[in-house]
């Protein structure tokens, strides 16, 4: 288990720890894909991994409205598919690409900082 903070940094949402469990929010552990912004948790989100992620998916995050949008790609970094590059360019939106634990990492960070950040997290495992 990685344990990201010891205490909540405001009111919003933060990543408390991360493992092959899941993705604990608070005090609630997540499992599968979801969609997080510091006022809200999606879970159910379609892509269990990198070679599921389409348009429409992200399209889901960008829905919410993100400052700062980040995509965690599962246990390891991938790379984005070209077409969905494209999609991200076209729309004008930065979407920042890393490892689910990079990206709840810098998730936290940014709610630190009382930036609009929304993160598509792949799970660490394939549910």
């Amino acid at each position: 288990m990685i344990d990201l903070v010891r205490e909540s940094p405001g009111a919003h949402n933060f990543i408390s720890a991360i493992d092959n469990s899941g993705i604990k929010i608070r005090d609630n552990y997540y499992r599968g894909s979801l969609l997080l912004a510091p006022d809200s948790i999606t879970t159910g989100w379609p892509p269990v991994s990198m070679s599921d992620l389409r348009v429409e998916h992200l399209e889901a995050l960008f829905a919410l409205q993100p400052e700062v949008a980040l995509l965690g790609t599962g246990a390891e970094h991938q790379l984005l598919a070209r077409e969905l590059q494209l999609a991200t360019y076209r729309r004008g939106v930065s979407l920042e690409v890393m490892s689910t634990p990079a990206a709840c990492r810098t998730f936290n960070v940014l709610i630190s900082d009382d930036r609009r950040v929304v993160a598509g997290l792949l799970s660490l495992v394939a549910t």
